[in-house]
């Protein structure tokens, strides 16, 4: 499936809808996918995201590999969490999602997101800053080394006609110490790359199978 992937520096015009959070971010991505329906229709799948909940609609083996064997090597026991399958339905438990709310990405007292602004069939943003201290071995989490930052993250609705709806996820980050996140962050660029297509592509697999 096609992902458009935008450089941010030729859509000067565009505001990312969270741009108060982080100012001048030191990253900032952004993605695309059409979709065979409705803003409506999708709707319920972005609001059920989340560790748990709906999953992150990632379908490849590898997110079940990196999820056993690589966040073992750099995150605590008791915050690792175990892999289950992302949801091919749309769960109603889920979906009374409101601003404040947590999203998990993680097990209970491990990484998670706060929902900062929420649209109805519109727009989700979600505010991250627990992560950064999984993003490094163990032994640097109490050493000046230590990563820290915070990230936006974005997912937009636009209809473009009756029949096709765009899905965006828009990212920014900014993370410390400044020099080892820019020396690193073609490594984050990839990863997120990976991950996020997924994401989309996840959502619109199912969106399109179900409608």
């Amino acid at each position: 499936m096609r992902i458009n992937q935008k450089d941010m520096e030729t859509r000067a015009s565009v505001e990312f809808p969270g741009k108060d959070i982080i100012p001048n971010p030191l990253l900032e991505v952004y993605y695309e996918i059409d979709v065979q329906s409705t803003a409506a229709a999708v709707w319920p799948w972005i609001k059920q995201l989340g560790y748990h909940r709906g999953g992150w609609y990632i379908d490849t083996k590898w997110d079940k590999y990196i999820q056993k064997y690589f966040w073992p090597l750099v995150v605590p026991k008791n915050a690792r969490g175990f892999y289950k399958p992302p949801a091919d339905k749309i769960l109603p438990e889920y979906q009374n999602l409101t601003a404040g709310d947590l999203i998990p990405d993680g097990p209970p007292n491990s990484a998670y997101y706060q929902v900062v602004d929420i649209k109805e069939n519109q727009l989700l943003v979600l505010h991250a800053t627990s992560h950064f201290k999984y993003m490094a071995p163990n032994f640097m989490y109490k050493t000046r080394f230590a990563p820290k930052g915070q990230f936006c993250w974005a997912f937009l609705l636009q209809q473009q006609n009756k029949d096709v709806v765009r899905l965006t996820s828009w990212l920014q980050a900014e993370a410390y110490p400044e020099l080892m996140f820019r020396l690193l962050k073609p490594f984050f660029k990839l990863v997120d790359r990976l991950h996020q297509q997924q994401i989309l592509v996840g959502i619109k697999r199912r969106v399109e199978k179900n409608t």
